[in-house]
Order: C-alpha cells, then sequence, then structure tokens
C-alpha cells in the first residue's frame, strides 16, 4: 500500500481558507477537493502532479461539477498548483516511495557500519574471544549513530514545521492587510468623502485588526454587506454630524468598535429608520463573483440612483446548467419592474454577465420572473 503525508495544520490552512471565501464553499468541500488532488498527485508517475477527472471528484465527494471547477481555478489561482497540475511543494512536504526509504537507509547503515568492520577484519585471532564477547555486548556505537540520525531528521522536520508555519502566518497577515484595506477603500468612498472631502480615513494597526474582527464576526466576510453598512452610515444626518445642538460625529474607530455599534445603526438608531435599499442579491454562488462584476458595471455606466431604483429587487435565483449553455433566472419584486429593465437595461446586465462569467459558464439565456404579477 502506498501512502502519502497529510500536512499539519491542513484545516486550518490559510491558503485554503482564502479558497473557500473567494469561491463562497464551506472549508470542508475545500479541505475535500484538496485532499483528493494530494491523492491523486500520490499515485501519479512521477508524483506530484494531479492528473483528474473534475466529474468524477464531484460525484464521490457529492459535489456539483462546477463547484468542483471553481475550487480547482482558486488553488491555480492561490499558486497552490500549476496548470499542468504540478502540486506546489510537493517534493518538500512527502517522502519518497517506501522501497526508496528503505534502499536509502540500508545504505546509510551500511556506510556508518565500514570503519568498525575494518578494525574487526585487521584484529588477530588472539582477540577472537574479545570480538564474540564484544558482539554479545550492546553495541552502542551503532544505536548513538542510529539515534544521531533519528535526531537529525526530528530537527529537519521541527523546521520544515516552524518554516511552514511562519509562511502559513505571513499569508495570513497579507490575507488582513488586503481585506482592511479594500474595507477602507469603501468607509471613504460612502462616509469619510461626506465627513472630510479633502481627507481620507487612515489605516492603523488597531483599526485593521478591528475591521477583520467585524469582517469575520459581522459581515459574514461580504464586502457588499461591509458596503450596506457603510451606505447607511452616509445617508444619516445623525451620524455625519448635520443635526443641530447634538454635536456628535461618527468617526471610522467608533463604527468598528463592537458588534453592539454595528447593530445600533443597522436597527436604524441613528437614521430615523430610514435605510437605502439593500444591493441586488445572488443566490448562486458560483455566480456570486460574476454578479458583483455586473452590478459594478451597471452603477458606473447609470450611477448609483438609478441602481438602486431599479436593481435593488433583483435576486439571481438560479442557474440551469447545460453541457456548453446555461440559464439564469433572475427574481424581480413585481411585473412592472420586470418590463422596464427588460426594455432598459436588459441587454447591457445580459452582457455584463456573460463576460464576467465567460471562464466558468457559457449563458446564453437570461430570464426575468416577476415575483408580484
Amino acid at each position: 500500500m502506498e501512502w502519502f503525508r497529510v500536512y499539519h495544520g491542513i484545516t486550518q490552512d490559510a491558503k485554503l481558507q482564502v479558497v473557500a471565501k473567494r469561491t463562497n464553499q464551506p472549508m470542508a468541500i475545500v479541505v475535500a477537493v484538496w485532499l483528493c488532488l494530494l491523492e491523486a498527485a500520490s499515485k501519479h508517475d512521477p508524483r506530484g502532479i494531479a492528473k483528474v477527472d473534475l466529474e468524477q471528484v464531484a460525484v464521490t465527494q457529492g459535489i456539483d461539477t462546477e463547484i468542483v471547477e471553481s475550487i480547482v481555478k482558486a488553488f491555480r489561482d492561490k499558486g497552490m498548483m500549476d496548470k499542468s497540475g504540478n502540486i506546489k511543494a510537493w517534493h518538500t512536504r512527502q517522502y519518497t516511495t517506501a522501497s526508496e526509504r528503505s534502499k536509502k537507509f540500508r545504505a546509510k547503515e551500511k556506510q556508518d557500519a565500514k570503519p568498525c568492520n575494518t578494525e574487526q577484519r585487521a584484529e588477530t585471532s588472539k582477540n577472537a574471544a574479545q570480538r564474540k564477547k564484544r558482539k554479545k555486548s550492546p553495541d552502542t556505537d551503532n544505536r548513538l549513530q542510529n539515534t544521531d540520525y533519528r535526531t537529525d531528521s526530528e530537527k529537519r522536520k521541527k523546521t520544515d514545521s516552524k518554516n511552514r508555519a511562519r509562511e502559513e502566518k505571513e499569508e495570513r497577515e497579507k490575507e488582513k492587510q488586503k481585506i482592511a484595506e479594500q474595507m477602507l477603500q469603501i468607509w471613504n468612498a460612502e462616509v469619510q468623502s461626506k465627513l472630510t472631502k479633502d481627507q481620507k480615513a487612515i489605516l492603523t494597526p488597531q483599526r485593521k485588526e478591528l475591521l477583520c474582527k467585524r469582517w469575520e464576526e459581522d459581515f459574514q466576510q461580504d464586502f457588499r454587506a461591509w458596503q450596506y453598512y457603510c451606505e447607511v452610515i452616509g445617508s444619516s444626518d445623525f451620524c455625519l454630524g448635520k443635526i443641530e445642538g447634538k454635536g456628535w460625529t461618527i468617526d471610522l474607530t467608533w463604527a468598528i468598535q463592537s458588534s453592539e455599534h454595528v447593530a445600533k445603526i443597522l436597527e436604524g438608531g441613528f437614521s430615523g429608520g430610514k435605510h437605502p435599499p439593500k444591493h441586488p442579491a445572488c443566490d448562486v454562488p458560483a455566480l456570486q463573483g460574476a454578479w458583483d462584476s455586473a452590478m459594478l458595471s451597471f452603477q458606473k455606466k447609470y450611477g448609483k440612483p438609478i441602481y438602486r431604483s431599479w436593481l435593488s429587487s433583483l435576486t439571481l435565483s438560479s442557474l440551469q446548467y447545460n453541457v456548453g449553455n446555461s440559464s439564469v433566472i433572475i427574481k424581480c419584486s413585481n411585473k412592472f419592474a420586470r418590463d422596464w429593465i427588460a426594455q432598459h437595461y436588459l441587454a447591457d446586465l445580459k452582457f455584463w454577465l456573460v463576460e464576467a462569467a465567460k471562464d466558468k459558464f457559457q449563458i446564453t439565456e437570461i430570464q426575468l420572473i416577476a415575483e408580484v404579477k
């Protein structure tokens, strides 16, 4: 039976967490697909190259094929493997085959024993009794040599483990920095520009930690949820210090200080309950990135007021996937909205969505359905 190694910390691997976030899939599914790739790479000759049938992986793991495809693409984008299937750092994390390990160990023992054998052959027959006695006594020298060999191996393992831990920590810090910077850009655009037109909020170490904490605990790792939160603040005269006699203006640190502050804002305590409309929803995880891209293109062309007026009630509800083409179902709040969007905006929406999703799906049709007749 051939074996391969699953490294410590795989269930908390920062890179796998990034892939899970990018594909909007549970960590358990991402880990399962990664293990399938490692197993395939172990079976391949030479080892380290994952050649798999993604449809077969999807069937054995009970996952949709398009989800497996999106996860494997994310692995490539993250540099964990290349387009040819080569697993990065395979040879530093994996042992050789069992026969090669045994052969290497026997060669090591033979080399260590050479000085001792030479000395024994040079002895005279007078020392035969001493040699026999010495053979019966514990072989301390060889045991020490083997101990040294094991000690060196353990040291290498500890060094490799420390290096991996350091790399994973650096990767997590880079990801946190990236998330905090994107959240700060949204805050500056939606809130800070209304507070101080010529200045932007600054990302301090404390703010970075608070932003990432709120990202995990309150906004479900979703930039749209954070943007909506900022839009609520940006539309509140109280938060912007425009209410006479109140003498209070919000700042970034207060807004992200605690989950309690987030709840107060979203409950409408600072805006009289007058919140801006939420962003269009997407119920198909595999199309989330393409949908966000299409919505951003719409805002750039038509502006936020039209975007909020006509698209805030939309929901990308389902994807009907067939080999070679896909049909997307979009729900509208009522028949009037459906007809207006179909007449004025559907052509652009289809173009942007098809373009953004072309790497995963070939979208050939978009159907608008009215929830209320």
